[in-house]
């Protein structure tokens, strides 16, 4: 596959454009569509085709054991969400598995304060995970590129003070620090959010904007994955709308016009055509496909192509208002107790081992519980 063709504005035209409130989306239609056969991990999951693990009774915390039970290639997004076993977890990088095949997939943990079993397995969740954690997740895979042995790794440390972060801004609390208890807690508000917005059949992609600001752009080969995808990624745009609304950094309503986004989207695009390609992180995928990769001051572009189609491509816009940041240590309260799940770690593991950071993260989420 050539690079500089995997992001094309020629390829992708946008059908519709809504608003409700501050939000905005634009969907795309974006060739090849329909080209390969594939499920979503949804559907694999409530036809019983797909079965996912801890790798051993013990567990590890960054991977999955996954199973294809079926005869069908089963798609997983970056970002989705899997819930049960010793802790939630959220898939680091979108995955193309082939039919009948047991892999390990790279996945983080999004639920620090659990390490026991509540089920044998995972199950499916309507979750995905924000624009934000996901950006910065990518780019530690980006970073890892020349890393044989953690290529699909992320900083373990890094998602959990975004969790915290997440939970703080939208003034949410969890026992164990689940980042599923903020979509719970918000479940009303942001489908309320987003309830004028509307599927569009004849579309494999979505470009969303936040008070007319292109925010992301998500592409899928097919319309019903997209599909099972639509009102998920709507979600964690809500979230990101309830938090600048709170902190008055917009107003809203926001009216949007098509050439303003037809003209972000192309520049979006652009952008990535314009890098060198040396620059561009190509790998395999963790089971079939290639991996196109590419970090910018602003963007941070991502490309799973199979048989030189993709199968699904984003866009993710870094944030510039520190709008979820870490607050000062002072406001952390001090505790020298660890959290179960930090008790049960092994030491020597470096890469689930907790600073200080985190365990100030942990003790306020337990001096938050107290003072209640």
């Amino acid at each position: 596959m050539i690079t500089q063709k995997i992001f094309s504005k020629d390829a992708t035209i946008v059908l519709d454009l809504q608003h409700q409130g501050a939000i905005s989306i634009a969907q795309l239609k974006h060739v090849p569509i329909n080209s390969l056969e594939f499920i979503s991990v949804h559907k694999a999951f409530n036809q019983n085709k797909i079965k996912v693990q801890e790798v051993s009774v013990t567990g590890n915390v960054n991977e999955l054991l996954v199973t294809n039970l079926s005869n069908e290639h089963i798609f997983i997004m970056d970002g989705d969400i899997l819930r049960g076993a010793k802790q939630n977890r959220v898939v680091n990088t979108s995955i193309y598995i082939s039919p009948n095949k047991t892999l390990f997939i790279p996945v983080s943990c999004v639920e620090q304060g659990r390490w026991r079993y509540e089920s044998d397995s995972f199950s499916a969740s309507d979750e995905l995970l924000n624009r934000k954690i996901r950006a910065d997740k990518s780019r530690d895979i980006y970073e890892n590129r020349n890393s044989s042995t953690c290529k699909h790794q992320a900083n373990q440390s890094k998602v959990w003070g975004n969790v915290m972060n997440y939970m703080m801004e939208t003034e949410t609390n969890s026992s164990t620090q689940s980042y599923s208890d903020i979509n719970i807690m918000k479940d009303r508000d942001y489908s309320s959010m987003i309830s004028d917005l509307r599927f569009n059949n004849e579309a494999n992609g979505v470009a969303y904007f936040i008070a007319g600001k292109l925010k992301g752009i998500e592409i899928f080969n097919r319309t019903d994955v997209y599909q099972d995808y639509f009102h998920k990624i709507l979600k964690t745009v809500a979230m990101d709308t309830e938090i600048k609304l709170k902190k008055q950094l917009m107003k809203a309503p926001f009216s949007l016009k098509r050439e303003s986004v037809k003209v972000q989207i192309s520049e979006a695009i652009s952008a990535y055509n314009h890098r060198h390609k040396n620059l561009v992180d190509i790998c395999n995928g963790v089971c079939l496909g290639k991996e196109h990769r590419l970090r910018t001051a602003k963007d941070m572009y991502y490309n799973l192509s199979y048989q030189e189609q993709t199968i699904h491509q984003s866009i993710l816009i870094f944030e510039k208002d520190n709008s979820c940041r870490i607050r000062n240590e002072r406001e952390l309260v001090s505790d020298n107790r660890l959290s179960e799940f930090e008790e049960s770690v092994d030491s020597n593991d470096s890469s689930v081992k907790s600073d200080s950071i985190l365990r100030r993260i942990v003790n306020y989420f337990r001096a938050s519980k107290s003072r209640k």
